[in-house]
């Protein structure tokens, strides 16, 4: 899979929507599917456990998420549930007060032995076409609230 990449405009400042993206224990709260995130500690990084569920099939992994406050957030994938690739980033900027964010990501998912193609052609297609379009709006709508 390509990298995917969405930007999107939210009326607030860049240092509160940054706060959002850094808490991570959070996301259940408001991101679509999260139904579980726990933050460990790394070797020098931030290491954080989710828990995905895409209706089809529940996806477990762990991200290795990089911090340069308050302008990006950039993560990959230490293991995972159906998962060979996760890396992506938030690159955040100043646009009058409001911010301007980049979403980029890229995904690939493994098949696991006796999971049939049609399943993870599916949970591919969800991650992409159907959550991150929902992940976006998620985002914005409590960076917004909160403005």
């Amino acid at each position: 899979m390509a990298v995917v990449t969405k930007q999107v405009l939210i009326e607030a400042p860049v240092e509160r929507f940054y706060e959002i993206v850094v808490d991570y224990e959070r996301y259940p709260e408001f991101v679509p599917g999260i139904r579980r995130c726990r933050v460990r500690d790394g070797k020098g990084d931030k290491q954080v456990e989710y828990e995905l569920d895409l209706g089809v099939r529940r996806i477990k992994y762990v991200l290795r998420h990089e911090e340069q406050r308050p302008r990006r957030v950039a993560w990959s994938l230490v293991s995972g549930d159906m998962m060979k690739v996760s890396n992506g980033s938030w690159e955040l900027s100043d646009d009058q007060g409001r911010t301007r964010a980049l979403y980029s990501v890229e995904i690939q998912i493994s098949r696991p032995p006796l999971v049939p193609q049609s399943l993870v052609d599916r949970v591919s297609d969800e991650l992409t076409r159907i959550q991150l379009p929902k992940t976006l709006e998620a985002f914005k709508a409590r960076a917004e609230r909160r403005a």
